[in-house]
């Protein structure tokens, strides 16, 4: 019988996965000075942010769907979790920005200004650890969706 570690089929367990590699990845790109990136880096960049975005969205709409909410969209979903009180308002708009961030790359590709994301990126990693610390505090706290 193969050996799992604790919450391995947890889905926001796995979610939370994705998102440190994700953040890792990131962080290694926001990093660099935006013109010394290649233009596949550039690309990486983007897709993990789509990545990154969907991977939180996946949490939201898991512990709103345990509520019996139905967010309207990723940018919505994080912003009655902050409406709950789950998360503070403040990092639930700047998560439901990120959402609209995401929904830009995937949606209208061809808009997209990379340095402003690359900005974006070295502003708004730290609200994804947040995310991640809120969503750990909940659960340690019996709030487990």
């Amino acid at each position: 019988m193969e050996m799992r570690p604790p919450g391995w089929d947890d889905p926001v367990e796995a979610r939370i996965r994705e998102l440190n590699d994700a953040i890792d990845t990131l962080r290694e790109l926001a990093a660099r000075d935006f013109k010394s990136l290649s233009t596949y880096e550039v690309l990486s960049m983007r897709y993990l942010v789509i990545q990154l975005v969907e991977a939180a969205a996946a949490i939201c709409l898991h512990i709103m769907g345990e509520l019996g909410e139905r967010p309207a969209g990723y940018p919505d979903c994080f912003a009655r979790m902050g409406a709950k009180g789950l998360l503070p308002r403040a990092l639930a708009s700047r998560l439901a920005m990120a959402a609209r961030l995401r929904n830009l790359l995937v949606h209208r590709y061809w808009e997209i200004d990379d340095q402003r994301v690359h900005r974006s990126v070295r502003e708004g990693l730290k609200d994804f650890e947040d995310f991640k610390a809120c969503v750990r505090e909940l659960l340690r706290h019996g709030h487990r969706p």
